[in-house]
């Protein structure tokens, strides 16, 4: 294919010379090999997913034995992005399977519509390990994007020399893909460098955070009775710090959501455990804002498949939310049960409530802006959004229901 097409090796380089791919980009591909074997499975799956949602592209899919052959092909064309090496034998291989598509009238609109989903998956799955080294993260990106557009180049020459479009269409479809692909690269630039600046700035709060509880922790430790001062004002400052980390890992969590899924880390656990837990953990906090807590959750409630550290927070942000919403005096009220097949988690407070035309927001994002109304404060934060990321994630739900006074949320998770 390479000498019919007159491809050599000097045109391959120049090629490469014109995407600004260099040995470093060659060098930081071939170190995410291992990544690639790691996760080959699932961009090969969305590959064919992505496929299967369009009727042009899954009547080529309709032969289970086939599709198969063609997702262990499939899983070494995509490893191969990964080679490190990108010669006159990778060209080659480009270029065959370039006009394998061509040859079965597969539309090139399709095949880099494919890609695309392919290259998002595993744009996903950079910006959750890489994280925490933003420029790496941008290398990393840039260099896939380039790599997979000198992979689409070499496509459309196979599909012109297949004769499947005009050299005019074919060349409109190049120039389109490039400028995806330039889309593509400043969008990752965007989301490394907000996620650079999100990671500096939790991480200047979280640290004198921390170190404001540990000394409350160490005055705690020379006044533990915390019904008298200064043992109250400790606790206080040790909950009210608590409080804050979550409300930061919050941010964090829902911040990362466009990026990727919540990570879930299933396990078997007594959720009644953990909510009694919860609750003793909160309990100062409950002491100094005058709350009382009514907690029935005696009976253990067995989950197979839940995410026990997702389950505590979800728990915490009800209850906090509970205490902050509700005056000094008030009850709050939290169970835990089982009701069939589903762990029913509900947490209730004799408060002001929210108002019914108020409701249908609690749990959307911050970006609605605040709302008072009736003397019932709606909270605004990312506690209530959490969770119904969170509850959603782990195959729930969360809702507000109708109480005589106060609020009332009720959480479903499954048990098994």
């Amino acid at each position: 294919m390479c000498r019919r097409l007159g491809i050599d090796e000097a045109d391959v380089t120049r090629r490469l010379e014109f995407l600004e791919f260099g040995e470093r980009d060659a060098h930081r591909l071939a170190e995410l090999r291992g990544l690639f074997e790691e996760i080959s499975g699932e961009p090969v799956d969305g590959f064919y997913r992505h496929l299967r949602q369009f009727p042009e592209t899954a009547a080529f899919l309709a032969d289970e034995d086939l599709v198969a052959k063609l997702g262990e092909v499939q899983r070494q064309h995509f490893l191969a992005l990964a080679c490190g090496r990108y010669d006159l034998d990778y060209v080659e291989s480009r270029l065959r399977v370039g006009m394998a598509h061509a040859r079965i009238n597969l539309e090139p609109r399709w095949y880099v519509g494919a890609y695309a989903a392919q290259y998002r998956i595993v744009q996903g799955h950079l910006i959750r390990r890489f994280a925490s080294e933003p420029e790496c993260l941008v290398e990393y990106l840039e260099a896939l994007a380039k790599i997979i557009l000198f992979d689409i180049s070499l496509a459309m020459d196979a599909y012109i020399f297949g004769g499947f479009v005009e050299r005019s269409l074919a060349e409109a479809h190049v120039r389109e893909a490039r400028r995806a692909t330039d889309a593509l690269v400043e969008r990752d630039r965007a989301e490394a460098r907000r996620e650079q600046l999100l990671s500096m700035v939790v991480h200047d709060i979280r640290s004198p955070v921390t170190a404001i509880m540990a000394t409350a922790r160490a005055g705690l430790r020379k006044f533990p009775d915390v019904g008298e001062a200064p043992g109250r004002q400790f606790s206080l400052i040790e909950s009210s710090g608590a409080h804050l980390l979550q409300i930061i890992d919050n941010i964090l969590t829902v911040a990362r959501m466009p990026g990727g899924e919540i990570p879930v880390h299933r396990e078997a656990f007594d959720v009644a455990q953990v909510v009694r837990s919860c609750v003793e953990q909160l309990s100062p906090f409950a002491q100094q804002t005058g709350h009382t807590v009514e907690l029935d959750a005696s009976q253990p409630v067995q989950a197979e498949a839940l995410d026990k550290m997702l389950v505590r927070r979800i728990v915490a942000n009800l209850l906090v939310n509970a205490f902050r919403h509700t005056p000094s005096g008030g009850h709050v009220s939290v169970s835990c049960g089982k009701r069939g097949e589903s762990c029913v988690i509900e947490v209730a407070d004799d408060g002001p409530g929210i108002p019914p035309r108020l409701a249908d927001r609690l749990f959307g994002s911050s970006e609605d802006g605040p709302a008072r109304s009736d003397g019932a404060y709606l909270d605004t934060g990312l506690g209530l959004p959490f969770c119904r990321l969170a509850c959603e994630q782990l195959g729930g739900s969360i809702r507000l229901e109708p109480a005589e006074r106060g609020a009332r949320f009720v959480v479903e998770l499954p048990c098994k």
